[in-house]
C-alpha cells in the first residue's frame, strides 16, 4: 500500500510503495542476525567481532533487498528505487506502465523495471474481491479478465493504477504536453547505489574469515 513521506520543507511530499512482503522479510533477517549475534559469540575477540559483522550483514542484506527497494512517485518523476541503482523518469518521457512480470516504466527507448514489485501470482486473482478489479476496467483484457498484475488489491497493480492515473491526469490537464520535442523534456536518470549491497558483501565476508581465525 502506497505512504506518504513527509519531505523537507519547501518540498512536496510523494507516494510510496513497496512489496507488500518488505516488512516481514527484513524484519526475518534482522531477527536472523541477531541470532547469529547469540549463537556465535564465541571465546574469542575475533569470534565476537565475527558474530557482530553476521549479524550486520544480515541486517544490510534485509535493508538492501527488501526495504530499500521501493517505487517513489514524485510531482516531477517516477523513481524506481532498486538494489544497485535508482531510476527518475521524468512524466514527459513514460510511454507505457506494464505489469507483466514487474511494474516497468516504458519510454520510447528502453523500459525501466521495479525490483520492489515483481508481478503478483495467480493466486492474487483469487483473493481480490470485485472492487479491485473493477477500477481497472479501462486495461481489462477484451474477454474482462485482468492480468494478476494489475490488481489493485495487490502492491504491484496498486503502484501501477496510481503511476496510470497520475500519468493521465497529466495529460489531460495539459500539465504534460505529449507533443514537445525531445529536447524539451528532462532526460532519464540514472544514478548508481552501490554502497548497501557493498556493505553487505564487506560484513558478511569479514565475519566469515574472523570465524576461521
Amino acid at each position: 500500500m502506497p505512504k506518504t513521506h513527509d519531505e523537507p520543507a519547501g518540498a512536496a511530499a510523494h507516494e510510496t510503495f513497496r512489496a507488500a512482503s518488505a516488512p516481514w522479510l527484513t524484519g526475518f533477517l534482522v531477527v536472523l542476525g541477531l541470532v547469529v549475534a547469540v549463537t556465535g559469540w564465541g571465546h574469542t575477540a575475533a569470534h565476537h567481532a565475527a558474530s557482530v559483522c553476521g549479524c550486520l550483514g544480515l541486517a544490510a542484506l534485509g535493508y538492501a533487498l527488501y526495504w530499500r527497494p521501493r517505487l517513489e512517485i514524485h510531482p516531477e518523476d517516477v523513481r524506481l528505487v532498486n538494489p544497485a541503482r535508482t531510476v527518475a523518469v521524468p512524466w514527459g518521457r513514460i510511454v507505457d506502465v506494464r505489469t507483466r512480470f514487474a511494474v516497468t516504466i516504458a519510454t520510447e527507448n528502453r523500459t525501466y523495471s521495479s525490483f520492489a514489485l515483481p508481478a503478483a501470482g495467480a493466486g492474487a486473482t483469487f483473493r481480490a474481491g470485485a472492487d479491485a478489479v473493477n477500477r481497472n476496467h479501462p486495461i481489462a483484457r477484451p474477454d474482462g479478465s485482468v492480468r494478476p498484475g494489475d490488481l489493485t488489491s495487490t502492491a504491484s497493480g496498486a503502484a501501477a493504477h496510481r503511476v496510470r492515473t497520475e500519468w493521465q491526469r497529466r495529460i489531460e490537464t495539459g500539465e504534460l504536453d505529449v507533443f514537445a520535442r525531445d529536447g524539451q523534456v528532462e532526460p532519464v536518470r540514472i544514478r548508481v547505489v552501490a554502497g548497501p549491497l557493498a556493505a553487505v558483501v564487506v560484513l558478511l565476508a569479514a565475519s566469515v574469515a574472523l570465524y576461521t581465525v
